[in-house]
């Protein structure tokens, strides 16, 4: 059986110049030789073994606390860069960042910039799906709370975002004036999350309640309904370019549930299919609905079937095109005014 961690079992932290206390020939590097990832790797994995060894933040907690300073200073973890395209594990290394540095630092400086991170993320795009006529029919029990927005955070993981600021308002070093900022910028879904969910500090659910809300502020919610409902609109096309125009529509986890309502819905028109990414329309979503129009759009044009034929043949990795573009690339006069 491994023996408990003790004080003697610590992980070595290293100092400014990234040299760790023993000498340690793996982390002699200087900081102009190691990357950014390289900084955050290291502060990682001490912030994994105190979480696994809890005992770890008193019987060391110097060490980790000046390792931590050490590592945000000489790798510049707190200095901001934007998102790039296809950056994917962006978001990820932000609340990664932000949950380390609770557990291992006592700077407010540095907890106040994770702060400051954790607000220019992007907002949650929270969407309440259709509800599904084979799930009606299974369940007796329908969850009544299902379309509580702070249940709807939690469907793709939207939450972490302020589940992380919670527990940096968890850690006593953390300004409260830093976590009081954030605050005002949070989704109305991540604001309900807070008073339901976290189980934070009572400061921090008292600060979440008292931040002010417009009158005419809604909860947030792009809220997919079925035609039955939408008939019952004034304007039911209205509603459905209302979808489209919402952040859900350009957000990875939640596009696709969008594009499929207004897909599937008798109230969509062609202008609402020309906006949606060529590929929804043509393989995932109702693909007898582009298979019509493009019967009467190519009718018997060779040319323009010959131009659909090429078109289709663009790889996972091109860029994509709409449903709109694709059908106007199939007129070479359009085509040409295009690129022209």
């Amino acid at each position: 059986m491994r023996a408990p961690e003790t004080d003697a079992q610590t992980p070595a932290t290293p100092d400014a110049s990234g040299r760790s206390p023993s000498g340690h020939p793996g982390t002699a590097q200087r900081p102009h030789q190691r990357t950014q990832a390289s900084f955050r790797r290291t502060l990682h994995h001490i912030a994994h073994r105190v979480h696994n060894n809890p005992r770890l933040a008193d019987l060391a907690a110097d060490q980790l606390h000046a390792a931590a300073d050490a590592l945000v200073t000489c790798g510049q973890l707190l200095t901001w860069a934007d998102e790039q395209e296809n950056d994917y594990e962006f978001e990820g290394r932000v609340l990664r960042l932000a949950e380390d540095l609770v557990l291992l630092s006592a700077n407010p400086d540095h907890l106040a910039g994770a702060c400051a991170q954790l607000a220019r993320l992007d907002p949650p795009a929270v969407v309440s799906p259709k509800p599904s006529r084979t799930l009606i029919r299974v369940l007796d029990n329908v969850d009544p709370d299902h379309d509580r927005p702070a249940r709807l955070l939690e469907r793709h993981s939207e939450h972490r975002r302020v589940q992380a600021l919670t527990v940096l308002a968890s850690n006593p070093h953390t300004p409260r004036p830093a976590v009081a900022d954030v605050l005002g910028g949070l989704h109305p879904a991540e604001l309900a999350w807070i008073a339901e969910k976290a189980g934070g500090p009572d400061w921090l659910l008292a600060a979440a309640a008292a931040v002010p809300v417009p009158e005419d502020e809604d909860d947030g919610v792009v809220r997919l309904v079925d035609d039955e409902e939408l008939g019952k609109r004034p304007d039911p096309a209205a509603v459905l370019q209302s979808w489209l125009d919402s952040p859900a529509a350009g957000e990875f986890l939640s596009r696709s549930e969008v594009y499929r309502a207004v897909v599937k819905s008798r109230y969509r028109t062609l202008e609402h299919l020309r906006q949606i990414p060529a590929d929804e329309v043509l393989a995932r979503h109702e693909p007898e609905v582009a298979l019509t129009i493009l019967l009467e759009h190519c009718g018997r044009s060779t040319k323009r079937w010959e131009a659909l034929a090429a078109a289709m043949t663009f790889d996972y990795d091109d860029e994509k095109i709409t449903f709109g573009q694709l059908l106007d690339s199939l007129d070479p006069a359009l085509a040409e005014a295009q690129t022209s």
